[in-house]
């Protein structure tokens, strides 16, 4: 399985959250968003959206949030490194706004290009555990790719 999130949208002010559309193997899927997209190698702790790269999924057991959840990482650690940065613990999950990331990705149905809701955790948590059983490998790439409409992609 091959999931590709698509940054799409770069708010400049207020939360400075990240939208984006999610594909699973080449289908639109849902929203996400995350926290501001910083520099390479430059991360302010629970506020900097993950690097834009390939990783590999597992499911496995969150001690925050006491369940399943879809958990990203590059590393056997099961951490994200990249340009010397380093991220843990970064799941998937359902939220509203920058205030509900802390270095995770959300996502949910609806956006207005600020805020994300209607919760789409468990609808792709079941995608990629069926795939899981399947013996699939599932893969997770970020890429920067902006609407196409004309717009400057940055809201204020």
């Amino acid at each position: 399985m091959k999931i590709v999130q698509q940054r799409k949208v770069f708010n400049t002010e207020g939360d400075r959250a990240t939208i984006g559309e999610l594909f699973i193997d080449g289908e639109y899927f849902c929203y996400t968003l995350e926290d501001e997209v910083r520099p390479e190698g430059i991360k302010e702790y629970g506020k900097t959206a993950i690097p834009a790269i390939e990783y590999d999924v597992l499911v496995s057991y969150s001690n925050h949030f006491k369940r399943d959840m879809i958990l990203l990482y590059n590393r056997s650690d099961l951490s994200i490194q990249h340009e010397g940065v380093k991220f843990t613990g970064v799941r998937v999950h359902g939220g509203n706004d920058a205030d509900d990331t802390y270095g995770c990705v959300l996502v949910a149905k609806n956006t207005d290009g600020v805020r994300i809701w209607g919760t789409q955790e468990k609808a792709i948590l079941a995608k990629v555990k069926e795939a899981i059983a399947n013996d699939e490998k599932v893969t997770w790439s970020i890429e920067v790719k902006p609407f196409n409409d004309g717009l400057n992609n940055q809201m204020t």
